[in-house]
């Protein structure tokens, strides 16, 4: 009896490179004995139910688009307890998550990974009951993955990104929060902040690879104090390159779970989509809740 293999595509991610890819998925899983039901995503929130309508018989899931769309494939997996392993061809603009994988950048050696390699457990958040792969982000450069309209990303790419991102620039503005961690609590004001499982946010930032392990039970805060001076910032700047984070400048920790409280509504982002306006937020992490093959 020949294998089932689900593929949930979104057509439009990443300059509709993953149209370009399908042929490559389909044709390496047929070779592999696989029978292959194909999805393709028109609406938000299309993969979650995709998978939970067909996910439960199949012996693997593969997505094919953005990180938004593996947001929507790994809910799907997680509210229909569907334990098969998941693997991931990154045609997003971004593509942060992928980065953290180290995943090849073209279809078929994606595939080579997929069938070839072996499940990893990997961890996942909790926002507010809410389920996220990898980050979730509040301040400045938030906005940009969701509000950059997706005409303007297939056209230009990640340039699209950094086009958006300038225009933030010239709108920043500090927010003030409490954040109760690890038996501590900071309060100030902010320009940036994430809870995270990746090296790569928004493709603005980086993470030290060592600090990251994405089946380690913790996530990774990072939080960008508001500077007050232009020695402040000047050091800010030293410090997320250098990656030795004085608290002064940023905050920086390992952590299990968090409360987050902010003085006005802030907008977050969930694996670069939408989380909706928050003051108040609690993120916890979901240890070894899915499989992943790279």
């Amino acid at each position: 009896m020949n294998k089932k293999a689900l593929v949930v595509i979104n057509p439009y991610a990443g300059m509709k490179k993953s149209k370009k890819n399908l042929f490559e998925i389909v044709d390496r899983l047929s070779k592999a004995g696989f029978s292959i039901t194909t999805q393709t995503t028109t609406a938000p929130k299309d993969g979650t139910r995709m998978i939970r309508e067909l996910g439960a018989e199949q012996d693997l899931i593969i997505c094919c688009g953005g990180d938004g769309t593996l947001n929507e494939v790994i809910n799907g997996v997680t509210e229909a307890g569907i334990s098969c392993p998941i693997g991931y061809v990154p045609a997003g603009t971004t593509n942060d998550f992928a980065r953290t994988l180290k995943l090849p950048k073209r279809a078929d050696r994606c595939m080579d990974w997929i069938l070839n390699g072996y499940p990893h457990d990997c961890d996942i958040g909790s926002f507010n009951g809410r389920n996220f792969t990898y980050i979730a982000s509040l301040g400045a450069f938030t906005k940009v993955s969701y509000s950059t309209p997706q005409k303007l990303k297939n056209i230009l790419g990640h340039t699209a990104y950094l086009l958006e991102g300038v225009k933030e620039v010239t709108s920043l503005s500090p927010f003030r929060a409490e954040i109760a961690v690890n038996g501590q609590t900071y309060e100030g004001d902010f320009l940036f902040g994430s809870i995270s499982n990746s090296t790569s946010i928004g493709g603005l930032f980086r993470l030290n690879g060592l600090e990251v392990r994405l089946d380690d039970g913790e996530f990774e805060l990072f939080f960008i104090r508001n500077p007050k001076s232009p020695i402040d910032l000047n050091r800010t700047v030293q410090a997320m390159v250098k990656g030795r984070y004085d608290p002064a400048y940023i905050i920086f920790t390992h952590c299990q779970e968090v409360s987050i409280r902010t003085e006005k509504p802030m907008q977050w982002t969930l694996d670069g989509e939408s989380g909706g306006l928050q003051t108040e937020v609690q993120i916890k992490v979901q240890p070894d809740t899915i499989k992943l093959l790279y």
